[in-house]
């Protein structure tokens, strides 16, 4: 149990850094040697359930993914217990792309924040985008979901994974603003919100929230 709260300790901490992307940077840089184990210990059933939830919608397992917010690989190494071997993964935090590379499971790994900047990316590059665990406070938020349309070709699919908490507790969420941005889309004809399904479990025992777009 220590070690569970310990990581969940760790988390807090960074979500209370808010937006300061340099130091998010360092935190994640500095954490690296121990991440796996931590959430092991921590009981983070959210990689696995999110490439669960992709498999669901992407059937073939040629198909191009992106990772965004790849971590050191956790949610990569679920798409490949499963079958999938075209990923590529982006991260703000140059360690743990490091850790990524070791893993031999991306073909391509990106160094840079997700929002409302522009990847090096191509536009239509990719079958699927699953980014589990990024939209938390202070890291992802809404502002990323035009550059997830821009690289996802039609007829793709955008799973998002997060701790439903954080609807009604950062800031940048709360009183419907994520959601409302994920309506607003889904109105223009952007993309068709497919799903969102609650998950018992995600972290720590606390629930999640799974939300499934695909692109039109």
């Amino acid at each position: 149990m220590a070690e569970k709260d310990h990581c969940v300790t760790r988390m807090q901490g960074i979500e209370d850094s808010l937006a300061d992307l340099s130091k998010i940077k360092e935190y994640y840089d500095n954490w690296v040697e121990t991440y796996i184990k931590d959430f092991e210990t921590a009981d983070y059933k959210g990689p696995r359930l999110g490439a669960e939830k992709l498999a669901e919608f992407v059937k073939d397992k040629r198909a191009k993914i992106l990772d965004a917010g790849c971590g050191v690989g956790t949610v990569g190494l679920q798409l490949k217990k499963l079958g999938y071997s075209n990923l590529d993964g982006v991260d703000l935090s140059p360690r743990s792309v490091d850790a990524c590379k070791a893993l031999n499971i991306y073909q391509k790994l990106i160094i840079d924040k997700l929002g409302d900047n522009q990847l090096d990316i191509a536009e239509n590059s990719y079958d699927g985008v699953i980014s589990i665990g990024t939209f938390i406070p202070g890291h992802v938020n809404q502002s990323a979901f035009l550059e997830f349309l821009r690289v996802v070709k039609p007829g793709g699919y955008i799973v998002i994974g997060m701790r439903e908490e954080f609807l009604d507790v950062a800031k940048e969420f709360q009183n419907g603003q994520l959601e409302g941005e994920m309506k607003r889309l889904a109105d223009e004809k952007r993309w068709e919100w497919v799903q969102r399904e609650a998950i018992i479990e995600f972290f720590a025992g606390k629930p999640g929230v799974h939300f499934v777009f695909k692109v039109l």
